[in-house]
């Protein structure tokens, strides 16, 4: 067995691009009695983790699903932050940073921009690209696949000693998104839009349901909200296509996965 005590999710960022003072860009913090992951950082993330008392220092892996600003902003911030923060650091820690095709090419294009800043990082942060389609780490494993939403843009599914996460990333409802989900314990799906307002390459709540329930993932958490969506409660129409339990995240919302 992997973990023994306890896993949490605590969503730091629950929005968009479009800005709201009441939610920063999409960003979640998985944490273990070992590990701190985050899923994204997008812009805001930062000030967001300060906000909720992370110290970024103490953050093990980040895992991106594509390269647009509301996902992936506040990454070089953060490795700026490290560095000039170094009081803070924790000995021996290496900060490993997963994404997919095209990651090498997004981090030179940072160090093009940046120089030293980004380039002293590398005795402190690694980057990886996602290859193989299962990924074994100590204390968990990942699953990922393809989404429908831009050319590089990723889904992850994460199992830690049985329990299982999976992330949409942006995605509109495809099968691939609906295999990650499969039997999970908790889905993240994003629902960008209303359903009359809906957008290819995004979800909507009925869509979003749809997928959950599918894929018969015992939990659902909306998250990734345009203005519109929250026009009206999405649930309310999620809750016509989807059968479990079901939330929408908000900013600083912290759920604990093992009680």
């Amino acid at each position: 067995a992997y973990m023994s005590d306890h896993l949490k999710l605590h969503f730091i960022g629950t929005g968009t691009i479009a800005p709201d003072p009441n939610r920063s860009c999409s960003c979640v913090l998985i944490e273990t009695s070992q590990l701190k992951i985050l899923v994204d950082i997008g812009a805001g993330s930062l000030r967001r983790l300060a906000v909720d008392g992370v110290n970024l220092h103490e953050i093990d892996y980040i895992f991106l699903t594509h390269f647009h600003p509301d996902h992936i902003g506040d990454l070089v911030p953060f490795i700026f932050s490290m560095r000039n923060t170094r009081e803070m650091a924790i000995d021996g820690k290496m900060l490993r940073v997963w994404g997919p095709s095209g990651i090498y090419r997004y981090v030179q294009g940072m160090q093009r921009s940046y120089g030293r800043w980004m380039q002293n990082a590398a005795d402190e942060v690694r980057f990886y690209e996602l290859k193989r389609p299962f990924l074994e780490f100590p204390g968990f494993r990942i699953a990922w696949r393809k989404v429908v939403h831009n050319q590089e843009s990723v889904g992850y599914r994460f199992d830690f000693n049985g329990y299982s996460i999976a992330f949409s990333g942006d995605s509109g409802y495809c099968q691939d998104l609906v295999k990650l989900c499969t039997d999970v314990d908790l889905a993240v799906l994003e629902c960008s839009h209303a359903d009359d307002h809906a957008v290819k390459g995004h979800l909507s709540p009925s869509l979003s349901a749809q997928i959950a329930q599918k894929a018969r993932a015992k939990r659902l958490m909306l998250t990734h909200f345009y203005p519109d969506a929250l026009v009206e409660n999405p649930t309310i129409i999620a809750k016509k296509y989807y059968e479990g339990e079901m939330e929408m995240a908000r900013d600083g919302m912290i759920i604990n996965l093992t009680d």
